[in-house]
């Protein structure tokens, strides 16, 4: 395989890593920090930041006529994914909606396979469902959630898979901090409506919104990184990773409880993410 398709991999695992992180620091923070304002503060600092970067590269901001739509698409996607997925958890049992969201891969590749007409080797359909079983095991779904709710939830997935995928069409049309940066506008702005009532943070609160928002900026520049140097149906499978950071933040951290089911569903996916490199050439 050749070395950029590791450098994307990498990205796709670093990206894991930072939204890992930045779920446990919303997690801790969640007791005393409005759910929509943690929402808000990730997407904004996020916009600043990406402002930041544009001004320092002297970036024009107003895209090429040929790719705004994607743009537009990009974000839009991405916001809904967003919104989908925090409604899904919000009113259906919390494993059942990340067990679904961790379909997301599929979709990708369905949608890289269909739409950019990338090469998917029978291989990596084998290691996508591997890791889907493993998720189960470790998520341990009940399964009592009704349709609408599912239906919300696999939204969230096939959102998130459509946003992933007008990433890989703008590969090397635009650059990635002009895509995170319409997605963090549109994103900022679209959230600031779902504010209901605002808290004043103190430092600590502060301190937590503000790193909330940069390990979520973290996760999207390697997000973004991966998709625009990689088929996406390569990739994509790399962020059930998150799955292992999520168990060992919770067991070294929270002092949470990783039961054998859970152990059997990790190696799982670390098995569905060597199998590709075994059995397969290069992507095409």
């Amino acid at each position: 395989m050749q070395s950029k398709y590791y450098k994307a991999i990498i990205y796709m695992i670093l990206s894991t890593l930072s939204f890992s992180i930045m779920q446990l620091i919303v997690k801790i923070s969640a007791s005393s920090i409005p759910v929509m304002q943690q929402v808000f503060a990730r997407n904004a600092v996020i916009l600043i930041i990406t402002i930041i970067a544009i001004i320092k590269l002297k970036e024009n901001i107003i895209p090429n006529k040929k790719i705004i739509i994607p743009l537009l698409l990009r974000s839009i996607f991405g916001y809904l994914g967003v919104i989908s997925f925090f409604y899904a958890t919000k009113t259906m049992n919390l494993a059942d909606a990340s067990l679904i969201q961790k379909t997301s891969p599929f979709w990708t590749t369905f949608l890289g396979f269909v739409i950019l007409k990338e090469k998917v080797l029978k291989i990596q359909w084998i290691a996508i469902i591997i890791a889907i079983i493993g998720s189960i095991f470790v998520i341990k779904p009940e399964l009592n959630s009704n349709f609408f709710q599912i239906s919300v939830a696999l939204g969230s997935a096939i959102f998130a898979a459509l946003a992933y995928t007008m990433i890989g069409h703008l590969k090397g049309k635009v650059s990635g901090s002009i895509i995170i940066f319409y997605f963090s506008l549109l994103s900022t702005v679209f959230s600031s409506f779902f504010i209901m009532t605002f808290k004043i943070p103190n430092i600590y609160e502060l301190i937590m919104l503000i790193l909330i928002g940069i390990f979520a900026g973290f996760g999207q520049f390697f997000l973004t990184k991966s998709y625009t140097q990689a088929p996406i149906s390569t990739v994509s499978i790399y962020s059930e990773f998150g799955i292992v950071f999520s168990y060992l933040f919770g067991l070294f951290i929270l002092n949470e409880i990783i039961d054998l089911y859970s152990i059997i569903g990790i190696l799982l996916v670390i098995i569905a993410s060597i199998l590709p490199h075994i059995y397969k050439k290069d992507p095409q």
